[in-house]
């Protein structure tokens, strides 16, 4: 298979994989009515896709040292369809979603970062540092396809549906994989290297570090964003009194998703021609200001809040793939896995906390119908690059600058 069809084949996997991503996000405000859920409560189910993914990725990921990176993706889709059937069928409160949602996180976990194994395994060195922005950049598509079917496809039928429809998307996904992917065998490590799931090497690697550690507060951000940003919007419209549909704020999400596609792809172009340290800081930068300003100007006009929040998401998108790709240029040879492992591992942790700590600080400012409670909530969720950018600058500023 050549470089641009298998580049394009695992994108097409990506975005099918992802149809249940933002199955909970879209349908949060139907849920918090229908199982009667503080915002807590839906921070909890909202960041526990998040917690199965971290927990998941160090032996999944890990493993990619030694095991065929395809077996792995095909194994974590199938995880993915039980998922999503299993919360169509049995999901009914608190307790179930969590089980389901935390199965799909899974499913994440071994599809995502696996995925890209897969191509650096069938990969040379140069199409690998040319591919990689562009398969990295699937995942905003996959994720604004999910919030604009789900949106779509709620405004028309029964909950129970959207997931269901997501589960046989996966299904495709994994005949896809597994009737056109070759096969790869990686190079197993020889006796006396490394064991693949000893991760203590990596953490030798301080350039490595400093791209997880920012990754890390790049995620808790994003995906605060993602699990609360329809919330948000239908706050918004109420408070300035705009009628719009919630299929309509879905697909206002959808393109916030799709704006950081490109937006990913040009931070990692522009930090290879101008230095991945400095074009990393300017995005962290201009995405702090943003995000703590957001949520205070809930009451502006609709289409403002609208404009401010894509721009907010393709700030927090700018940095995506140059973070990864900084990480996949630091590993030590023998170690991607192990490397790319706990860049998921650490980054994903961010993606657990942020819906989190953004629900948490809802119910302690003064709810979902608070402007204050939006305001201090997107402070919240901005200070995972403000903490992202002084710890990557801190460990970056020890090392040569040819190292970085």
């Amino acid at each position: 298979m050549s470089t641009v069809a298998l580049l394009v084949t695992l994108c097409i996997a990506q975005v099918l994989a992802m149809t249940s991503f933002a199955n909970f996000a879209v349908l949060l405000p139907d849920f918090m009515v229908l199982w009667d859920l503080s915002n807590t409560e839906a921070g909890w189910i909202g960041g526990i896709y998040y917690a199965g993914y971290v927990m998941a990725v160090p032996l999944l990921v890990g493993m990619t040292d030694s095991v065929d990176a395809k077996r792995i993706y095909l194994f974590s889709i199938g995880v993915g369809v039980v998922a999503s059937l299993g919360y169509a069928v049995l999901a009914e409160g608190f307790w179930s979603a969590m089980v389901f949602r935390f199965l799909s996180g899974i499913a994440l976990a071994g599809t995502y970062m696996p995925g890209l194994q897969m191509l650096n395994d069938r990969l040379s060195e140069d199409n690998r540092q040319r591919t990689l922005p562009w398969y990295l950049s699937a995942f905003s598509l996959g994720t604004a396809a999910s919030f604009y079917l789900t949106g779509w496809l709620a405004a028309r039928y029964e909950w129970p549906l959207v997931f269901l429809l997501a589960g046989l998307a996966q299904l495709a996904c994994l005949l896809l994989i597994l009737t056109t992917v070759s096969p790869k065998q990686p190079n197993v490590l020889k006796s006396g290297d490394r064991h693949p799931l000893d991760f203590r090497p990596v953490f030798t690697n301080r350039a490595a570090v400093a791209y997880i550690w920012g990754y890390t507060g790049h995620t808790y951000e994003l995906f605060a964003y993602r699990a609360w940003i329809v919330a948000f919007l239908v706050f918004a419209a109420a408070v300035s009194g705009t009628a719009i549909s919630s299929e309509a704020i879905a697909g206002y999400a959808a393109v916030f998703s799709l704006v950081g596609m490109p937006a990913s792809v040009l931070g990692a172009h522009l930090a290879l021609r101008h230095g991945r340290r400095k074009i990393v800081s300017v995005v962290m930068g201009v995405s702090v200001i943003t995000g703590c300003s957001l949520g205070f100007l809930g009451a502006a006009p609709f289409m403002v809040v609208v404009l401010i929040a894509g721009l907010y998401s393709g700030f927090i998108m700018g940095d995506s793939a140059a973070l990864t790709g900084g990480t996949v240029a630091a590993a030590r040879a023998g170690e991607r896995g192990a490397t790319l492992a706990m860049h998921s591992v650490w980054g994903f942790s961010g993606g657990f906390l942020g819906p989190l700590v953004v629900g948490v600080v809802l119910d302690l400012a003064g709810g979902r119908q608070s402007i204050q409670g939006w305001g201090l909530a997107f402070v919240a969720m901005a200070a995972g690059s403000a903490l992202a950018l002084v710890g990557l600058r801190a460990l970056l500023s020890r090392l040569p600058r040819t190292a970085r």
